[in-house]
C-alpha cells in the first residue's frame, strides 16, 4: 500500500464512528489515516442498525456530511395479546421523527464520498500492534507514530485491548437471546412494531422498500440454527399478529446475545475509544449507532481544536460522553424490561413469568393512558432533547 507518513491521527475501524471521524478530519485538513481489516468490497455489506435519531440527523447535517435522510419513521405500534396501541411519538416531540437509514448504507456512502476525495483509507489491512504510550500503530511492515490513536473497531477492539488496566470495563451479560432475522420483503406496515408476547418479544423494523429486519426473542440456550426456517417464520408472524405474512419469504438468521458494557474512561493518554469499542448497549430503542456517531463528532472537534493548539475539549472527551452514555443505557435497560419475556425477573418459574407478562402489559397500557409517561418516552426514544423549562 502507498503509505501516508506522519499522520496526526490513526483511526482503526471503518464503521459509522470511524468514518464520521475521518470525514470531519478530512474537512478540517488534519492529517490522518484510517485502517480496516475488511476488504473494500466487504465494508458496508452486512445489515445492522437502521434507525437514526432526530438529534443525530441534526448533528450530521451541521457537520456537512453528504447524507440524505428522507424516509421517516414517526410511529411505533405496541402489540400484546390484549392491547394494541399505535404510538405517534413524532407528534409528541413537535414533529421530530426517526429516520430509516440502515447502518450499512451510511458506511457505504461515507466510504464512497471519502474515496472520491482521495482520503487515506486502507482496507484489507490488519493492525498487528498498538502501543498506547508512544503511541504507535503497526500494520504489516509499517509503523505510524501519530499524536492520537482512535479505536473505532467494534466490541473486540484491538485498541481497547492495548489499553489494558489503564481503563476499567464494566460488563454485564443478560439472560436473553434475540434472533436477528433479515428478510427480503417489503415492510408489513409503515411503522415499527414491538410485539410483547408471552413466548418472547418480536419486532418488525423497516430498513428499505424491499428489506425488513425482525427480532425474535428465544431462550438463551436456543440458536437460530436449531430452528426449522418454516417454523421460525410462522412463530415470528404469529407473535407479530400477522399470521402467514412471512410464508415463503427469503430470510437469513443470526444469533444476538445481549450484554451491556461501558469502558471508563474512554481515553488513556493519546488513545481514544468510540462506539462499540467503548460501550455496548442492547438494541432496545435503537441507540447503538447513534451513540457511536455522537462519540465521533465530539472527539473530532476535540482533535481538530487540539491540532490548532487547544487540547481542552479533546482532554475532556471521556468526561463529556460518559454521562450521556450512562443515561442512554438506563433508558435501553428499562425498555428491555418492557419488551423481554426472559428478563432476570422471570427466572423464578411460572409465577414469576406470569408476573413479568402482567408487568409488560401494564407498561404498554400506561404508555397509552399516561400523557406524562408518553411524552418522556417519545423524547427519549426519538432522541429529541426536551425544551428547557421556562423560568
Amino acid at each position: 500500500m502507498e503509505i501516508v507518513t506522519d499522520p496526526e491521527v490513526v483511526i482503526v475501524g471503518a464503521g459509522p464512528a470511524g468514518l464520521v471521524l475521518a470525514w470531519m478530519l478530512q474537512r478540517a485538513e488534519v492529517p490522518y489515516v484510517l485502517v480496516d481489516r475488511q476488504a473494500r468490497d466487504e465494508v458496508g455489506t452486512l445489515p445492522k442498525a437502521g434507525i437514526v435519531e432526530y438529534r443525530t440527523v441534526e448533528l450530521l447535517r451541521r457537520e456537512g456530511l453528504p447524507l440524505e435522510f428522507d424516509a421517516e419513521n414517526r410511529r411505533v405500534e405496541f402489540r400484546t395479546p390484549r392491547t394494541r396501541h399505535v404510538f405517534d411519538y413524532a407528534d409528541l416531540t413537535g414533529d421530530r421523527p426517526h429516520y430509516v437509514f440502515p447502518q450499512h448504507r451510511l458506511v457505504a456512502e461515507l466510504v464512497e464520498a471519502l474515496g472520491d476525495e482521495g482520503a487515506p483509507l486502507y482496507f484489507g489491512h490488519r493492525v498487528t500492534h498498538v502501543d498506547p504510550d508512544r503511541p504507535s500503530v503497526t500494520v504489516g511492515d509499517t509503523t505510524w507514530h501519530p499524536r492520537a490513536v482512535v479505536g473505532a473497531d467494534g466490541a473486540n477492539s484491538v485498541v481497547a485491548r492495548a489499553l489494558g488496566d489503564r481503563v476499567r470495563v464494566l460488563d454485564r451479560p443478560l439472560a436473553a437471546r434475540w434472533l436477528v432475522v433479515s428478510a427480503r420483503t417489503a415492510p408489513l406496515v409503515g411503522h415499527t412494531i414491538y410485539a410483547i408476547h408471552p413466548r418472547g418479544y418480536a419486532a418488525h423494523l423497516r430498513r428499505g422498500p424491499d428489506e425488513t429486519r425482525f427480532y425474535l426473542e428465544v431462550p438463551v440456550e436456543v440458536s437460530g440454527a436449531d430452528l426449522d426456517p418454516d417454523d421460525l417464520r410462522r412463530d415470528l408472524a404469529d407473535r407479530l399478529g400477522e399470521p402467514g405474512a412471512l410464508d415463503g419469504v427469503e430470510i437469513s438468521v443470526d444469533d444476538l446475545d445481549l450484554r451491556t458494557r461501558i469502558t471508563t474512561p474512554m481515553q488513556a493518554g493519546p488513545a481514544f475509544l468510540v462506539g462499540d469499542a467503548a460501550h455496548l448497549i442492547t438494541p432496545a430503542g435503537g441507540k447503538g449507532m447513534n451513540l457511536a456517531v455522537a462519540d465521533a463528532v465530539e472527539l473530532a472537534h476535540g482533535l481538530i481544536e487540539a491540532n490548532h493548539g487547544d487540547p481542552g475539549r479533546r482532554d475532556a472527551y471521556s468526561d463529556t460522553r460518559l454521562p450521556v452514555i450512562a443515561q442512554t443505557q438506563g433508558f435501553s435497560d428499562w425498555f428491555l424490561r418492557v419488551l423481554s419475556a426472559f428478563s432476570s425477573d422471570a427466572l423464578g418459574g411460572d409465577g414469576a413469568a406470569a408476573f413479568v407478562d402482567a408487568m409488560r402489559e401494564g407498561w404498554v397500557r400506561r404508555l397509552r393512558d399516561d400523557p406524562l409517561l408518553a411524552r418522556w418516552f417519545a423524547h427519549a426514544y426519538a432522541g429529541v432533547d426536551a425544551e428547557p423549562a421556562k423560568p
